[in-house]
């Protein structure tokens, strides 16, 4: 079954995890996509880069729960938004055949949703390697208070937090090790929450932040963030 997950992280908000084993017609003939999206499309000639970027968008439009399916843009800082329903707010992400997708439905509160952002990502050791490069001084003491074997998760954890982040800002140019700052965080093994904080010049948000990890069904872990303002 290649639906892998359908989750309520937040109230209003809607995660969910899709495995492509399917074809580029299977999601075409459920997915009218709109002029601009079709070029967009037309640009990609990665079969596995097709497949996710038409997977993310079914699962998006099966997370919305309305009955035609909303077409989808990027603004200038290429962060999708719907163009037609902007009390929906959406996030995407794609790994190795997977995609996530999260959607927050504003409509209860009559209201624009609230900056959010999610991020998967399959297990690799080369995170191990990579750890420096986005962890601040704080974040490696958090990480040295477990053993040693638990720190290539915790790396994945807070690696996937921070891309949730810099997703929900939405503006790039951000120092994954200065402006992004995840704090401690609950993790049971299978699912945790903490917070993370923007803080760039005179900008400066909270965020929650909602971390699971999942075994795939070839046994290889996925971890992801969730991250709503």
């Amino acid at each position: 079954m290649p639906l892998l997950l359908v989750s309520k992280p937040f109230l209003n908000a809607s995660f969910g995890l899709w495995q492509i084993a399917e074809s580029e017609d299977y999601f075409r003939a459920d997915l009218p996509l709109s002029e601009a999206e079709e070029a967009e499309f037309a640009r990609h000639q990665n079969p596995l880069r097709r497949l996710e970027w038409l997977a993310g968008r079914w699962l998006l439009h099966k997370l919305t729960e309305v009955p035609e399916r909303l077409a989808l843009a990027k603004d200038a800082f290429s962060k999708p938004f719907f163009p037609e329903n902007d009390q929906l707010g959406c996030s995407l992400s794609h790994s190795r055949g997977t995609v996530g997708a999260l959607v927050f439905d504003g409509r209860a509160d009559q209201g624009p949703p609230p900056a959010i952002g999610c991020d998967i990502q399959r297990s690799t050791p080369k995170m191990a390697r990579l750890a420096y490069k986005f962890l601040n001084e704080p974040e490696q003491a958090f990480v040295a208070q477990f053993p040693e074997a638990d720190h290539l998760e915790l790396f994945h954890l807070f690696w996937t937090a921070k891309e949730s982040l810099y997703k929900a800002y939405g503006l790039k140019e951000l120092d994954f090790r200065k402006h992004i700052l995840v704090g401690s965080f609950t993790w049971d093994g299978t699912q945790g929450q903490g917070t993370g904080r923007i803080e760039k010049g005179d900008f400066s948000q909270v965020f929650q932040l909602h971390y699971g990890k999942l075994i795939l069904p070839d046994e290889e872990a996925l971890l992801y963030a969730i991250a709503v303002a």
